[in-house]
């Protein structure tokens, strides 16, 4: 029995020793939950920015007044056009159109009101319709006299029905070349700082800006390869489009792999061991896979951790691909995207030229 309990102290002491395998096993589970149980928790109040449009007699005056009160709305008043151009660019939640007349229904007691909603906000239109019909509900209640019978009608303002398999495809590629920079350059250097094959190389008479381009260049091609399997996939099996400019998007990859490339460089640089560098990548891996909201709306993340989400690179890659492959409603303009990798390839880029290290 002295022996049995010695091997398990012996055991235990060896565990303790590897802090790579301890944070496995104990801190990774807890990072895991923590992460789920923030995004998934609904502790987060749901608010919509609410375009509505008509509503001049007294009833739709009361109906206005009745939609301010609600605290998960802000309502903004406008003609039709101009809040439709609010939701197309992604300032609006809806547009409520309310009809004319309202205080004297036509014939049958049949009122419709139409609510314009973005295609590609899936989850959020339906909460959206369900304040509203409650709303309605509440107001036609409270008017008395006949039975109006208020009815909601939900109209998508995008032409093609915006599907979540649209929303997942390009999340997929945009965390494809993330692990390709994590993975595919950080290991990979961390693999051949530990054989001592980078030292072979810093001392070897073929330059190091060769050696180094040559890497970088296999990564972006290879990254092009991932992107046109993917692509190709989700085209065939689920008959996802390409909506938007193919050069465009050619250029988004390119820039995204160039941008993870360089992380990857500065983080092989950060870590002395393989075994805590490969720690260390998947540390950052999977909060920037769940963060970003590359598999779920931004607008699912709680308020306190949308700092951390804005700061990711993924963030706008993931917005950059989804703009460009199914035009869905953006994050942030396009343009915003490009110049935010562009900044994080520049400054990862000095950092890892500045602290990378051969042996």
């Amino acid at each position: 029995m002295k022996a049995f309990w010695g091997l398990i102290a012996a055991e235990t002491r060896e565990l303790l020793r590897d802090r790579a395998g301890l944070f496995w096993m104990l801190g990774f589970p807890v990072i895991f939950i923590l992460l789920f149980g923030f995004v998934f928790s609904g502790s987060e109040e749901v608010h919509f920015e609410l375009g509505v449009v008509g509503g001049s007699d007294p009833a739709s005056q009361g109906l206005l007044e009745a939609l301010k009160r609600v605290p998960v709305l802000t309502v903004h008043q406008g003609r039709e056009e101009e809040e439709l151009a609010e939701l197309r660019a992604g300032r609006r939640d809806g547009v409520l159109v309310i009809p004319a007349g309202l205080s004297d229904p036509p014939g049958g007691g049949r009122t419709e009101f139409v609510l314009y909603v973005d295609a590609t906000q899936l989850t959020g239109r339906e909460v959206l319709s369900s304040v509203l019909d409650q709303v309605l509900a509440e107001f036609e209640a409270q008017a008395g006299g006949p039975q109006r019978r208020l009815v909601l009608t939900e109209k998508p303002i995008q032409a093609r029905n915006f599907r979540p398999i649209d929303f997942t495809v390009p999340g997929v590629l945009a965390m494809t070349v993330m692990q390709l920079g994590l993975f595919g350059v950080a290991a990979h250097l961390l693999s051949l700082r530990e054989r001592k094959v980078l030292r072979r190389l810093w001392a070897a008479p073929v330059p190091r800006t060769v050696f180094v381009s040559a890497l970088i260049t296999q990564r972006v091609l290879l990254a092009l390869l991932q992107g046109a399997i993917i692509l190709t996939l989700g085209h065939v099996v689920f008959s996802v489009p390409i909506l938007g400019s193919r050069l465009v998007l050619l250029g988004v990859l390119v820039l995204g792999a160039l941008a993870f490339v360089a992380l990857g460089y500065f983080l092989a640089a950060l870590a002395r061991t393989q075994e805590s560098g490969i720690a260390f990548l998947q540390a950052v891996n999977f909060p920037m896979m769940f963060l970003s909201g590359i598999f779920w709306p931004v607008e699912w993340m709680p308020g306190f951790l949308r700092p951390v989400v804005w700061a990711l690179p993924l963030t706008y890659l993931g917005d950059a691909l989804r703009q460009t492959m199914v035009q869905a409603t953006p994050l942030v303009p396009l343009w915003l995207d490009l110049v935010v990798l562009g900044g994080w390839l520049a400054v990862l880029a000095i950092l890892a030229v500045r602290f990378f290290r051969w042996e």
